[in-house]
């Protein structure tokens, strides 16, 4: 797929702790989310509102939950929404300044360019690598193998449809309490188990969605109460409404 000739197109990366979106089809009006948000440019410097400051650059990252507005003019950029929560999300802090957000005075655009060519999980795990070191940020750390308890919920949570998941059921399933589960779980995966959840039940909504499931039904499939709360959950998350992200998009889960 030669992604550097489509026009218009939103590609979509679901990881367990960030979510990467590639796209040139953004123009926001204010708006705020829980993701930490990296936003970095392909080609040409995109416009950004924050606090009634108006100013172009060609990178920034935008702490969670500051209201903020982007014009990207057209252009191509690389979107990375980092759960505030998750080590990822830590390193990202270590970065913004008192203001809430830090913007980059140079971006290099050819390794940017290389995320148009990703087509595995390891090639986009060493694009991200890359650009880390690019933006001086702290070197994401491997991890050591999870704690076997947790693997087995990460299994099941995977393995389970989401209306019959909760808490009190996986601290029943590897016979912990609630609370040692919810600890273990955010010790292990640098993310809490309800911000997992959250985000797990986005990814396989959207994965049903752009394998043609109707809206609506892949919101209820995936674990959400309703079609509203599964937009609410969107808005909150990715800043975006969910028809705004299937309109002309491809999703690309590795």
């Amino acid at each position: 797929m030669d992604k550097g000739n489509l026009d218009h197109k939103l590609f979509l990366f679901f990881l367990e702790d960030h979510i990467t979106f590639f796209t040139n089809k953004v123009d926001t009006d204010v708006h705020q989310h829980h993701y930490i948000q990296v936003t970095l440019s392909l080609d040409k410097m995109f416009t950004v509102e924050i606090e009634q400051e108006v100013f172009q650059t060609s990178g920034i990252i935008i702490d969670s939950n500051k209201p903020h507005k982007l014009q990207g003019t057209n252009g191509w950029q690389l979107y990375v929404l980092v759960n505030p929560e998750s080590s990822f999300g830590e390193t990202l802090h270590h970065k913004l300044e008192d203001n809430g957000f830090y913007s980059f005075d140079y971006i290099d655009m050819a390794l940017l360019s290389k995320f148009k060519s990703i087509e595995s999980l390891q090639q986009y795990k060493q694009f991200l690598q890359q650009l880390m070191e690019t933006l001086q940020l702290h070197k994401i750390e491997a991890h050591s193998p999870l704690d076997p308890r947790i693997q087995q919920v990460i299994n099941y949570i995977g393995n389970t449809q989401f209306e019959e998941i909760t808490i009190k059921k996986l601290s029943e399933y590897i016979f912990l309490s609630e609370s040692r589960l919810s600890h273990l779980f955010k010790a292990e995966m640098g993310i809490s188990l309800t911000s997992f959840l959250v985000h797990e039940k986005l990814k396989r909504a959207f994965l049903l969605i752009f394998t043609g499931m109707k809206m609506t039904d892949a919101a209820i499939e995936a674990g959400f109460h309703s079609s509203s709360h599964f937009t609410r959950s969107v808005r909150d998350k990715l800043g975006m409404s969910p028809s705004s992200i299937r309109k002309d998009s491809i999703y690309l889960k590795v």
